[in-house]
């Protein structure tokens, strides 16, 4: 069984359904709508960019989580076209849905390997995985054009992408500063502490569980969402069959395949 596929089991209340993937591409596109219409009322200096940075801060993390728990669920021919495209403006070389899906299987195939595609923002420490988590859009562009055939298997939505960066760039001028930065920033926090910190324990590479204080897993819940902190924290179960909603990772018991 391929670690992406569901679990064979249709009485299993823990396992994702597709009332999940329909409410996870939902509650990805209104991010997006969100984040592209506070931008748009910022360029039109009709709200400050203080107020967008914060949108980002607290919506960007949960486009994340959704968009990963789609990658789980639905193929890039089962998701509407925006949310294949993946228009977020982090970068005029910007990958789209089947190119990091196909990427986050491998990584689900070798994770914490020199075989993992994600091996550059995992291995080498924790600087180096700073580093390669504030330039994954780059990296990961890049580094699948240098595959055999890589220019040839990208997908149409990067013209699209790239289009929509020059776009924001040209519209808003020095003001796409207050959408990009944070963008960037909390991209990268969201990947370290996703990527990083679940994979490598005292320098050790593997897939981790991740301890938290009882009362920052309750603020980060309240703040951020269920399926994002136990996603998280629970990263070992998730890994072992990502088919099990996130929200449900602690009630999980594997045993019970």
């Amino acid at each position: 069984m391929q670690p992406h596929q569901p679990i064979p089991s249709a009485d299993d209340p823990h396992v994702a359904t597709v009332a999940d993937a329909q409410r996870y591409q939902f509650r990805s596109l209104t991010i997006v709508l969100l984040l592209f219409s506070a931008y748009g009322a910022v360029v039109a200096l009709a709200m400050p960019g203080w107020i967008l940075m914060i949108m980002v801060l607290f919506l960007l993390p949960r486009w994340m989580i959704y968009t990963h728990e789609v990658f789980h669920l639905r193929g890039p021919t089962q998701v509407d076209f925006a949310t294949r495209l993946m228009p977020l403006p982090f970068t005029p070389f910007a990958l789209g849905y089947d190119e990091f899906r196909q990427i986050h299987f491998r990584h689900h195939k070798h994770p914490a390997t020199r075989a993992d595609p994600d091996a550059f923002h995992l291995l080498g420490g924790p600087w180096r995985a700073a580093w390669g988590a504030l330039t994954v859009p780059e990296q990961a562009f890049f580094r699948w054009i240098r595959q055999p055939h890589g220019i040839r298997t990208l997908s149409p939505g990067f013209w699209w992408r790239t289009g929509i960066f020059g776009a924001c760039l040209l519209v808003g001028g020095w003001t796409f500063l207050w959408f990009w930065i944070p963008l960037r920033l909390v991209y990268a926090l969201g990947d370290f502490s996703f990527f990083y910190l679940p994979h490598v324990r005292d320098g050790v590479p593997g897939t981790y569980c991740l301890k938290l204080p009882r009362a920052f897993q309750v603020l980060a819940e309240l703040l951020y969402g269920r399926t994002l902190v136990r996603a998280t924290m629970f990263h070992d179960r998730h890994h072992l069959h990502p088919s099990i909603q996130a929200r449900a990772l602690p009630f999980w018991n594997p045993e019970h395949l």
